[in-house]
């Protein structure tokens, strides 16, 4: 029997499952998809002998029964810990909010367990400074000890600029998102520059003493680059300034994607202006 040809009535012998492949791709999340696809086939056997045996269970009720068991392996996969904390303000004055908390810790003692990260070198102290200066009404003595709560997602709601709806950025920022280190970067409200852009290095919440709670982020910012690769349309360009600052999440605009520019002389990246209409609208300051 030959393939790919007439004679046999069918051009794709031996190839009829691949639709069936195909539709069970579909109702996975395209992570893993392989174990899904096995789960999927497994269950759906289940059910047609399960039917075979019973006419009890209505067609309805057997496909429900493999959307659950699909559901709850996809629940199990997802990232341990996406709950929701509750905003430190009333939710009519936030626009975010944190997720995938971890435990507790105090500053010095992050800087102790991340010594081998030079993002947080001197962060205790570093943060200290920043709380003095930005956040005088919660004054810190050196030593009085406070807490803080890493997060691993941050979740921004934002009004696009194309028809004014309310929309939402999910934001990671994970050493290890299904198995690989996932660092987004934000736009955020800068006193120079309202379109000032930095990775996530650490999404966290202060606990300071008389139950005050701050949302803030620890970033690397980015800078407007005088450099232009040699394309035929100007291009949105960004360096990556040296060390690190903190920012309140209340100054977090929304999401943005860069891309680093392979075979630059510098480290550069390219802003992707094209992700959605709202992004095109303020990378290009169009009103």
């Amino acid at each position: 029997m030959g393939k790919g040809t007439s004679r046999n009535q069918n051009t794709r012998v031996g190839e009829g499952f691949q639709q069936e492949v195909s539709e069970m791709y579909q109702i996975t999340n395209a992570k893993n998809a392989e174990h899904q696809i096995a789960l999927i086939d497994e269950n759906s056997g289940f059910v047609q002998s399960d039917l075979g045996r019973s006419h009890k269970l209505s067609n309805e009720e057997a496909m429900a029964r493999l959307d659950m068991q699909v559901a709850m392996w996809q629940k199990s996969q997802e990232d341990a810990g996406d709950d929701l904390i509750p905003p430190p303000a009333p939710q009519s004055f936030v626009h975010w909010s944190l997720g995938a908390p971890e435990r507790r810790i105090s500053p010095i003692s992050l800087e102790s367990k991340q010594g081998n990260n030079p993002l947080f070198r001197n962060f205790n102290m570093n943060l200290r400074q920043y709380l003095a200066r930005h956040h005088p009404a919660y004054p810190l003595r050196m030593e009085q000890d406070f807490e803080i709560m890493p997060c691993k997602a941050l979740y921004v709601n934002f009004q696009s600029s194309v028809n004014w709806k309310s929309e939402r950025d999910i934001l990671r920022c994970n050493p290890s998102f299904h198995n690989e280190p996932r660092y987004d970067s934000v736009i955020f409200n800068a006193e120079d520059d309202p379109l000032a852009m930095a990775e996530l290095a650490l999404v966290f919440r202060c606990f300071l003493p008389d139950g005050v709670k701050l949302d803030l982020a620890m970033v690397r910012p980015f800078r407007r680059s005088s450099w232009h690769p040699k394309t035929r349309t100007d291009c949105p360009i960004r360096e990556r300034k040296s060390g690190v600052m903190f920012i309140a999440l209340e100054h977090v605009v929304r999401g943005v994607l860069l891309c680093p520019i392979f075979g630059a002389s510098r480290e550069a990246f390219y802003v992707i202006d094209t992700i959605d209409g709202d992004m095109f609208l303020r990378i290009n300051g169009i009103e």
